[in-house]
């Protein structure tokens, strides 16, 4: 008798999601990116996606950053775009620190002027980021001034500027990958370290100093001047950089709003003056 061969399909086999059922894609895989629609209705399903079950526990809360890297974070990279500060570093009415180059281009970008295609598509982003734009109270070259910080070099020795010389522990890599450390002048305290304290910029010269040795200087003289250059300054003129204080911020923000109300109420004027005259 004829044996016919006979053909044997290989079984397929079959791909389970993480819900069961479905198949695996590139969003399940990014578990940071789906971490907010697992829990978008505040833990009240459960689903395995985005993380949100693990050992048979529900995690309801979202991830956070680990504090001390965020503050080390701000005293190193500029607030708008992310890079590592350099020379020329500026600060907002808020105390936000930026490279002067990334400022003015946010500032022309919102007049409307685009100096290239990268800037676009970064103030476009910007724009469109679901946490808001980190600098859209700057508007004008008024709304921030040069500060000047004294760079901790690799041995722990202090540096001659802003960024200059090496940048903390990364001393051997190059100075766009590097992130600059930054102490206070007087004191030596590190920027950025737990038990630091409060550091403040101070106007017209734009040192930025602890607190205390500012409270130092204040208490001294009638007339504070600046424990660096010995500048005169105003006591209220003052502006605490990076500051995790929550009542330090709400104040800095009043002062931001209404030096911005006093502007456009003067910009309103001289308008009504000009078609009064005409």
């Amino acid at each position: 008798a004829r044996h016919r061969a006979r053909l044997v399909r290989p079984r397929r086999r079959r791909t389970m999601g993480l819900d069961g059922g479905t198949i695996i894609s590139r969003s399940d895989i990014l578990r940071g990116q789906s971490w907010d629609v697992a829990n978008a209705d505040g833990g009240a399903s459960t689903s395995s996606r985005g993380g949100q079950l693990s050992a048979g526990k529900v995690h309801t809360g979202r991830r956070r950053a680990d504090p001390a890297e965020r503050r080390r974070a701000r005293w190193s990279h500029c607030a708008l775009s992310g890079e590592p500060l350099r020379e020329p570093i500026v600060c907002c009415g808020l105390g936000r620190l930026y490279n002067r180059e990334a400022l003015i281009e946010h500032a022309l970008a919102q007049a409307g002027t685009f100096v290239s295609d990268r800037s676009t598509y970064a103030y476009a982003n910007r724009t469109n980021a679901s946490s808001g734009n980190v600098a859209s109270h700057v508007r004008s070259l008024r709304d921030f001034f040069p500060v000047h910080l004294r760079a901790v070099a690799a041995d722990g020795r202090r540096g001659g500027g802003s960024g200059g010389g090496s940048h903390g522990r990364a001393g051997k890599r190059s100075r766009e990958e590097a992130a600059p450390e930054f102490e206070c002048p007087v004191w030596g305290v590190r920027c950025g370290d737990a038990g630091a304290g409060e550091f403040v910029a101070i106007r017209p010269c734009g040192h930025v100093v602890s607190d205390r040795a500012r409270r130092d200087a204040e208490a001294t003289a009638v007339e504070p001047h600046c424990p660096v250059c010995d500048v005169r300054f105003d006591r209220d003129g003052c502006v605490h950089v990076n500051s995790f204080d929550v009542s330090i911020g709400e104040r800095l923000r009043t002062a931001v709003d209404a030096r911005r109300a006093a502007e456009d109420d003067r910009r309103h004027r001289r308008r009504m003056r000009k078609e009064r005259g005409k």
